[in-house]
């Protein structure tokens, strides 16, 4: 069996991993979208596959972001054929984020052939029947029930933690006397989250695929998310009349932080402030998070049973069409905004960025990881001027980053994750889903501890599995 990195190598996004079993079976774990290059929404360039889509039987998705699940479509419009096997919340949440990822993709076609006259305008990656189409194959499976595809090929999903229905896959392979036991994290959450459960380690695998994004680094927040969500807009929106504008994931982050901000409510701590979610796909999905409360965890479900309601407090309100989105801009109290996209990459965030970047009264507070390339990123690196739709802006605005509503477990958590998933006795241990240097520095941690047959793929490079 042979396993080939074709994304998240030694990079971030673009999660996409290819195993070949010697009967020639092909299985892609994630078809992901690469954020950092950009190539798919801003290039008319077609996606080429390092495989035949043509070739490949199934498609395992761990979870609904788009860097895991989009470019599922695209392989459909390419000859993919087969199943993609998820959990149930899963595939309820990538039905909305691979529409919106298509919305995306066409109004940045539009916009790009406006006032052109080119003999080939650009297209999309895929169009809304490709989508329909995916959207027919995905058969979706609960946690820990063994799944046989065939007769060498078993899968079983785990709680992977990160965001809602996320698995973590424990891939059993049997070649005639032999059989291969591979675990594959997806993308983990962080501990003690305050809606999902925590990761659950394998136990029982003799090669791990895991991702490395916080290789490296340690979360340095001491204040639990409610401390951090008061402290921020008591020092923006109460000791001055500023505004503090969140970039936010739709799926997962924004869900947090409106239940910090409802934890808060809920005790008389939340001052009498305004809070916008200025995003639609947040909202939509915010509803799938409701319909699957099994997915959560104990805190969240106490919290749910003695208040009713997880997302509503009078403070909140929802903001779902693009006329009251534009309206905020002469909201002249002190306010917070959550928007997408949380990298600040497309969605109505940058235009909230756009409309307060030269205001100093505003905070843009960073609340996840931001891959380089990305605007977040940018900002993040202390940019004095940052190009945003074709013009540049002056930065005046505060900008800051929490990481305590991470939804990736840091280095210590990744330590943990191996050594609990067999650790020392693992055949092979495969670092993807990080920038090199993380990979670096947690290859190397490992390997003083004695780990053996640390590896950080190269993009398209091929491994056997003995």
């Amino acid at each position: 069996m042979k396993i080939k990195f074709c994304g998240a190598a030694r990079q971030v996004t673009g999660s996409m991993h290819l195993l070949e079993l010697k009967s020639g079976y092909k299985v892609l774990i994630d078809c992901g979208l690469d954020y950092e290059q950009q190539k798919e929404f801003h290039h008319d360039i077609d996606v080429v596959f390092p495989f035949d889509p043509k070739q490949i039987d199934a498609v395992i998705l761990t979870h609904a972001h788009v860097d895991h699940s989009g470019n599922i479509p695209t392989l459909v419009k390419q000859g993919f054929a087969g199943q993609v096997l998820c959990t149930p919340p899963t595939g309820e949440l990538t039905s909305f984020l691979l529409l919106d990822s298509l919305k995306i993709m066409e109004a940045e076609q539009r916009k790009q052939n406006r006032g052109k006259k080119k003999k080939r305008p650009k297209q999309s990656l895929y169009g809304y029947k490709d989508l329909l189409d995916s959207l027919d194959r995905l058969l979706t499976l609960p946690f820990n029930s063994p799944f046989r595809m065939n007769d060498e090929l078993e899968i079983e999903f785990r709680e992977a933690g990160h965001i809602l229905g996320a698995a973590s896959v424990v891939v059993k392979v049997t070649e005639g006397e032999k059989e291969h036991r591979l675990g594959f994290t997806g993308d983990l959450g962080n501990f003690d989250s305050k809606l999902m459960k925590d990761p659950r380690p394998f136990r029982d695998i003799q090669y791990l695929v895991t991702e490395s994004t916080y290789g490296g680094r340690f979360h340095s927040s001491t204040r639990t998310p409610e401390e951090e969500m008061l402290h921020y807009i008591t020092e923006t929106c109460v000791n001055q009349p500023g505004r503090l504008v969140i970039p936010a994931f739709s799926v997962g982050r924004t869900q947090a932080i409106i239940f910090a901000f409802h934890k808060l409510y809920a005790q008389g701590l939340l001052p009498d402030v305004k809070i916008f979610v200025d995003s639609p796909l947040a909202i939509r999905t915010t509803h799938v998070y409701s319909k699957y409360k099994e997915y959560l965890n104990d805190e969240s479900l106490a919290f749910l049973k003695k208040h009713g309601s997880l997302f509503e407090f009078p403070n909140l309100e929802y903001i779902e069409d693009k006329r009251s989105s534009e309206m905020l801009q002469d909201y002249y109290e002190p306010c917070v905004i959550i928007s997408a996209a949380g990298m600040v990459e497309g969605g109505r965030i940058q235009e909230h960025v756009r409309n307060n970047i030269r205001n100093s009264y505003c905070t843009i507070l960073i609340a996840g990881f931001c891959a380089e390339g990305t605007l977040g990123h940018r900002l993040l690196n202390g940019q004095g001027y940052v190009y945003m739709m074709g013009k540049e802006f002056p930065v005046f605005a505060k900008v800051a980053k929490t990481d305590t509503f991470s939804a990736h477990p840091d280095h210590s958590g990744l330590r943990s994750y191996v050594e609990a998933s067999g650790g020392k006795s693992l055949k092979g241990i495969f670092l993807v889903h990080g920038e090199e240097s993380s990979m670096e520095f947690l290859k190397n941690d490992l390997e003083r501890e004695g780990y053996n047959s640390v590896h950080m793929p190269m993009k398209e490079e091929v491994f056997e599995v003995i």
